[in-house]
């Protein structure tokens, strides 16, 4: 009775042809073959050369932003907008880069240097895949700077895209009374009352909430002191 193969078996022979066919196309393209290897010896060290780079550069990068944390402690100002600058131009595409990038635009716009801080602002906004509580950050920024230049209207675009775009952002009820601030500054007093009467309902935990009630108290004041004056003169007519 013939022996019954399995399946089993019938792979290994498959296995052990394979491998023969293999090895007689190495004897007779001994050069190909030889070409095959020195491609994918090259290939590995390629990728552990990567690996390893790429590993001690995100150590360099993340001691770099260590030290200008501590320049900043220490008021070494010079040296902390240094140090932004050789992350950002050394390893443009790490984390480290962006978080870089944010701190410039703040570290100007402490300064006073406006126009810098918001190409600085601007620049980690453009960035692939930003932080969304940095970006938020820099939108407040560039308000911040817009404000600063009285330029209010521009002011009140971007702190509306922080309150819309990042609601859950630390800093949005901040973001809310400075719309109502600039509508307050550039005279538009029935905005101004209408946004700190919206921030009352929309923040009633706000730390700034006591602050906002004065303001409006204030803008409340300016609104009805012409009607109790066209009123006193009335009566005395």
């Amino acid at each position: 009775m013939a022996k019954k193969i399995d399946r089993h078996e019938l792979k290994q022979d498959k296995f052990a042809a394979d491998i023969a066919k293999i090895y007689r196309y190495a004897s007779d393209n001994p050069t190909k073959i030889l070409i095959w290897v020195i491609v994918v010896v090259v290939a590995v060290v390629a990728v552990i050369g990567y690996l390893s780079y790429s590993s001690s550069a995100k150590k360099d990068a993340q001691l770099k932003l260590s030290l200008v944390y501590n320049f900043m402690d220490t008021g070494n100002y010079k040296e902390a907008m240094d140090s932004l600058r050789a992350i950002i131009s050394s390893y443009p595409k790490s984390p480290q880069a962006k978080i870089a990038q944010y701190l410039m635009g703040h570290m100007y716009y402490a300064f006073g240097q406006l126009d810098s801080a918001m190409s600085a602002y601007h620049d980690y906004l453009v960035m692939e895949n930003p932080d969304s509580d940095l970006a938020a950050a820099s939108l407040m920024g560039m308000a911040a700077c817009f404000e600063e230049k009285s330029q209010y209207d521009r002011a009140i675009d971007f702190y509306y895209k922080v309150v819309k775009d990042y609601p859950s952002y630390f800093r949005a009820d901040e973001a809310f009374a400075s719309m109502a601030r600039c509508y307050d500054v550039k005279g538009d007093v029935k905005k101004a009352e209408e946004f700190y009467k919206q921030f009352l309902k929309k923040y009633p935990k706000s730390p700034l909430r006591s602050r906002v009630i004065i303001m409006l108290a204030r803008i409340e004041s300016k609104v009805n002191l012409p009607q109790a004056t066209s009123v006193q003169k009335q009566g005395e007519g």
